[in-house]
């Protein structure tokens, strides 16, 4: 397989008829009569080049945010992680070690996963079918502020007691992805180069809306400096692991990401992945 190829990325474009002092938002239900679902759009733009990460050898933790890993997946066909239980108590203690190992944590802290599993109708999406179930296709990247009260109950809720000690060491929230089987040919996730991106101008600070509860989620905008990373037939046995938030560094390396499509190169069954979120201690 070739280091580069050439695919459709998907940025948000803000709706020319939105006023420029509202903020983003999207609506995860229903909305009401008349009431938009949303005041942005999102634009496939083609011809984006995507690197091989495997041979990107200048691409590493420390600078770019952005690294691969292997553990033992021999043990791990996809129907077990259907079971919440079997997760906890075999996935995540392997993923456990394997970030310890690779990344040179002291601990770590897994606080969320979630499985995806496209459906054939994808990117077309079916009443009923479940949109958090689904590859994300836009590029964006989940906000990190440490100042919320809401993140402070977080930490309150993780931690406990042992907040400040543990909040006092530096620390990085980060993302873990693997597909469910491989090699993974269909939908593989894309990962942005930080810094390829200009903070200021990128980035469109979002408000994602669920009948309960709002989430902020940065969408980005196009910008032809931005370089791009994949890898090619990701196999079950490895996961990818990217930088949300550093201690030190705030979100400065934080990279943005997205499923993409891979058009006539795309083969196999449709994707199902697993994705984790994990506070990482030195």
């Amino acid at each position: 397989m070739t280091d580069t190829i050439t695919a459709s990325i998907r940025y948000v474009r803000r709706d020319q008829r939105t006023d420029p002092n509202e903020k983003g938002y999207i609506l995860h239900y229903a909305a009401p009569a008349g009431f938009p679902q949303n005041n942005f759009t999102i634009k496939s733009y083609p011809n984006v080049k995507v690197h091989n990460l495997r041979t990107s050898a200048h691409v590493r933790w420390e600078s770019h945010g952005i690294t691969l890993a292997s553990l033992d997946s021999s043990q791990m066909k996809p129907e077990y992680f259907d079971d919440d239980d079997w997760i906890e108590r075999v996935y995540l203690p392997e993923l456990h070690d394997c970030l310890c190992k690779v990344l040179g944590a002291q601990d770590v802290t897994i606080f969320d996963w979630m499985l995806r599993k496209r459906a054939i109708s994808f990117p077309v999406r079916k009443e009923g079918e479940e949109e958090a179930a689904q590859p994300s296709l836009s590029a964006h990247i989940e906000v990190i502020d440490y100042t919320t009260a809401e993140l402070d109950g977080r930490l309150d809720q993780y931690f406990g007691a042992e907040k400040e000690k543990v909040m006092g060491r530096r620390y990085q929230v980060i993302n873990i992805w693997k597909p469910l089987t491989g090699p993974c040919r269909d939908y593989p996730m894309a990962y942005c180069d930080p810094t390829s991106v200009n903070r200021e101008k990128d980035l469109f600070l979002v408000d994602e809306v669920f009948p309960t509860v709002a989430n902020e989620v940065f969408q980005v905008y196009h910008n032809p400096n931005h370089i791009w990373y994949y890898v090619p037939d990701q196999l079950d046995s490895e996961v990818s692991i990217f930088n949300a938030y550093d201690s030190e560094k705030g979100q400065e390396l934080a990279v943005p990401h997205c499923s993409f499509n891979l058009g006539e190169a795309g083969s196999g069954i449709p994707r199902q992945s697993i994705e984790v979120r994990a506070f990482i201690f030195y």
